[in-house]
């Protein structure tokens, strides 16, 4: 179904991942702060412990490269940019193309704030590592169909409870069937001993603990600095 693909896969965060937070970063990772010692404001440092021990900064910008699902015929992409407390994501997706060629069907415009929090231990492949909570609020999502034939098909799924889907015009997607949730709790890994620019995320259909993180690491999708 054409409303599927709607559905945020992680990036972002699933960064994954609210009404505004105050960046308290209380948890072991310990968050970092904004060089005027008063731990939080829009400059805020966003770090976590990597692999070495290290501190790695999270500001900037990821993507994920093009994503493809071989399995339904689409792909998607994914570019993610942290500042502060502050996130906003960009995620374009293709549902008859596995290669992101040409115009994505659909663009999701996706912002919102992020907390860290402690550390946890996961499981990444057969491995015990040391990856990091992290709590996500949503306060905007919007989609827009770029062409007509796609609106067509959306409009014939009643996608995300949607039958009047109109190319080039962006619809508010939290809150309905596609983005019910308006906070997720995810985990994150970064090896710095290998690549301090690779961000993997937690695997949203595995396991969780008893505060609701997910226990594994996602080892076949990641996002890269750019």
């Amino acid at each position: 179904m054409r409303n599927e693909i709607l559905k945020m896969s992680v990036v972002v965060f699933a960064i994954g991942l609210l009404s505004v937070f105050v960046l308290s970063c209380g948890g072991s990772s310990g968050g970092g702060d904004d060089g005027d010692g008063d731990g939080g404001g829009g400059s805020q440092t966003l770090t976590i412990t990597g692999e070495s021990g290290n501190q790695v900064n999270l500001n900037g910008t990821w993507s994920s490269g093009c994503d493809p699902d071989i399995g339904d015929g689409s792909s998607k992409t994914g570019v993610l940019t942290v500042s502060g407390s502050s996130f906003s994501q960009v995620e374009n997706e293709w549902f008859d193309s596995t290669t992101c060629s040409g115009t994505s069907d659909v663009t999701l415009n996706i912002s919102g704030t992020v907390v860290l929090g402690d550390e946890l231990t996961a499981t990444m492949g057969s491995a015990n590592v040391t990856a990091t909570e992290i709590d996500v609020v949503f306060t905007s999502v919007t989609g827009t169909v770029n062409n007509s034939a796609s609106a067509s098909d959306l409009n014939i799924d009643n996608a995300c409870g949607f039958n009047n889907w109109v190319a080039g015009t962006p619809k508010s997607l939290l809150g309905t069937s596609c983005f019910p949730d308006s906070s997720s709790k995810d985990n994150l890994y970064i090896d710095d001993v290998a690549n301090p620019d690779v961000w993997y995320d937690g695997d949203d259909d595995g396991p969780v603990d008893v505060n609701g993180y997910p226990t594994n690491v996602d080892s076949e999708t990641s996002k890269e600095r750019v």
